[in-house]
């Protein structure tokens, strides 16, 4: 699932890079390199996101979840005679 998210995440950046780009070649194109290097400038910054928010989640997953009380194994005792 978690795989599913991530291609569909990454297309749709990356058709948010390319938009401005394809908009760009109906005119006379001379900008087309510029909005492709803009766009790439802006997938590698979203990109760099990724692991803050998943530092971000971690931390508010532990902060209210708390604590999972774990329960003590019980303790043998071992006498020899």
């Amino acid at each position: 699932m978690k795989t599913i998210v991530g291609i569909i995440m990454v297309t749709a950046f990356l058709g948010a890079a390319v938009a401005p780009a394809a908009a760009a070649a109906s005119g006379d194109g001379s900008q087309l390199a510029i909005y492709i290097f803009l766009g790439m400038c802006a997938l590698i910054i979203v990109v760099q996101l990724f692991p803050i928010f998943f530092m971000l989640y971690g931390l508010l997953k532990g902060l209210f979840h708390g604590k999972k009380e774990t329960a003590e194994a019980p303790v043998e005792v071992v006498v020899d005679k």
